[in-house]
Order: structure tokens, then sequence, then C-alpha cells
């Protein structure tokens, strides 16, 4: 399944359904290697579930985003040099030379949610010469990485981390040496969280750290986003 390319789900409700239907457009690859899709939608629902969804959910989902309205207003980080990478397109994220650097092709495809469109498109890179390869990017504003460091053990596997000043975590289902993805979040500023999420070939698993080409796309694109006002 190429990226772009969205399944409808059957009977799901409020922004379950807008998090389903995301999740599906941008790890379709990484589905075929048995990967991170079950901490990229915990992840995702953080986003999907944020202050504004006014909706009481399902009680299962709040759970699992730890009442995400609520610890909203209490970011409790601070970004020396924040940056507004949600003032871009989401192909804007990632530069062509980022791109090339990474062995992408810097020419992104981006994806709306046709279910909920008041939520950020996402842009998916490939690669040029390994076809499970893609990184993509996303910008979620009104989104503090504390939220992440407070819903902690709904991951399978959480690891908080630095990339050039900027608080980051990566939130999957399993280590990412058992895995063919990885899914990490970085603060681009005090309410603002960029993910990043990168796939690479089954027969890879264990050989090749997904984390690793998450982390030099957030580290490669963060320099070109402007700064936050």
């Amino acid at each position: 399944m190429r990226f772009g390319r969205r399944k409808r789900f059957g009977r799901t409700a409020g922004c379950r359904e807008a998090e389903l239907i995301i999740v599906n457009s941008f790890v379709g690859k990484t589905h075929r290697g048995g990967a991170v899709v079950g901490g990229l939608i915990l992840g995702i629902t953080l986003a999907a579930c944020s202050s504004g969804s006014t909706g009481k959910t399902e009680p299962s989902e709040e759970t699992a985003t730890g009442n995400a309205t609520s610890s909203a207003s209490r970011s409790g980080v601070d970004i020396a040099n924040p940056k507004d990478a949600a003032a871009l397109d989401p192909c804007e994220l990632l530069t062509n030379e980022a791109a090339n650097a990474l062995g992408m092709n810097p020419r992104g495809e981006s994806s709306p949610n046709d279910l909920k469109p008041s939520l950020p498109d996402i842009c998916q890179w490939e690669s040029v010469e390994k076809s499970f390869n893609s990184v993509s990017l996303t910008a979620f504003p009104g989104r503090s990485i504390q939220q992440y460091y407070d819903n902690k053990s709904t991951y399978g596997y959480f690891e908080e981390l630095d990339i050039s000043g900027h608080p980051a975590v990566i939130g999957n289902t399993k280590a990412p040496n058992e895995s063919a993805g990885c899914a990490m979040y970085m603060a681009a500023s005090k309410n603002q969280v960029v993910m990043s999420s990168a796939d690479i070939a089954p027969d890879d698993i264990g050989k090749v750290n997904p984390c690793d080409l998450s982390r030099k796309a957030l580290k490669l694109s963060l320099p070109s986003w402007p700064a936050a006002k």
C-alpha cells in the first residue's frame, strides 16, 4: 500500500476514527513488516484528541491519551531556540538537501486526513534505492512534549532523548532492534511537536535501527524551520 491510499475503517467513533485514518495513510509499508502501528496510533491519538476536541471520547481512548486536554495547559518544557514548524507545509519540513542526505527522493508526497481535515497533513519521502525505506514528518501545533512524558506508560517502548537542544521521545510498541519502524516526537517549541516516522525493510530488523533515520531526519530538517515568534 503506497502512501496516500487511505483505507476506510468500519464502525469507529470520534477522534479514534481520525487517528486510524492517519496512521493507515503513512505506515502502509511499515504494516507489511509488522512494525510500530500500535505505537504510532497512540501517538496520533494524543494529537487527534487534543484540546481542540471538546467531545467526550470512549473510556479506553481517554485512558490512552491520559486526558490530553487537561495536560495541554502544563507544557513544563522550555526550548532555548524554539521553531515554528507548523508554519510550513508538511512537505517543506524536509529540505531537498536533507532528503538527499537521507537517501530519499526530494519530492515528498502529502496526504490529508479526509475524515478530520482540521488535523495536519503528513508528508512522506521514499528511499531512492530501498523500496521499504521512507521518512514521514508532520507538525502538531498546540501539542506539548510533556504530554508524551505524562503518558509514557501507554507505549511498549519509550525513550527520552535530545536533538540539537530540543527534547524528544521515542514512542513505539517494541524496541527499535525488534521493529521495522520508529515513531519519534520532538518539541519544536514549548507548545508544538513534530513527529518523524521512519520505516525500514523487514529484512533489516535487528540490523538497522529505524530510530537513527527518524532522528537524522529531525536533526537535518530543524535548522531550516522558521523561528517561533
